[in-house]
């Protein structure tokens, strides 16, 4: 879990260089990489409810070798449920027919799968038009890693 709020420099401070891992992806399929992850609280709105927020981040490598971060809150509602299906089964936390499942929140920082980016194109309050990665689709980790032999296939 990620304690470090951070630094605040002075006017006068000395700041090293460093690069921006903010990096939009191409629209497709990645392998993902839990790099941290947050509980919090959210207030609720007028679509979902006040509940607990899983703030999660995931380390991505794209086909052109550039590492980033896309970052997802997973809210813990009954309302998307099915989301927490998909990332517990993503991540081997689940398996699909079983019926019921338990994230273990302390095993999620390291935990690896695989999942489909879209990307999402919206407008700044300062109208700028921006970029950035939707998940769109976790694969479950049993698709991920057994990949079945057939004679003479290929």
């Amino acid at each position: 879990m990620n304690t470090e709020a951070g630094k605040a420099f002075g006017w006068d401070d000395e700041v090293a260089e460093v690069e921006n891992e903010f990096v939009v992806f191409p629209e497709g399929d990645y392998d993902f990489k839990v790099v941290d992850f947050e509980r919090a609280y959210f207030d609720g709105s007028k679509k979902m409810p006040p509940c607990n927020m899983a703030k999660l981040k995931y380390e991505v490598t794209g086909k052109d070798g550039k590492t980033g971060t896309v970052n997802q809150n997973l809210f813990l509602h009954s309302k998307t449920q099915w989301q927490m299906t998909n990332f517990a089964c993503a991540i081997g936390h689940a398996k699909r027919g079983d019926g019921t499942f338990t994230i273990r929140w302390n095993e999620v920082i390291g935990a690896t799968g695989r999942f489909h980016l879209v990307i999402h194109k919206y407008k700044t309050r300062n109208g700028d038009d921006m970029e950035s990665n939707n998940i769109q689709k976790f694969y479950d980790k049993e698709e991920t890693t057994t990949k079945a032999y057939t004679k003479g296939a290929f």
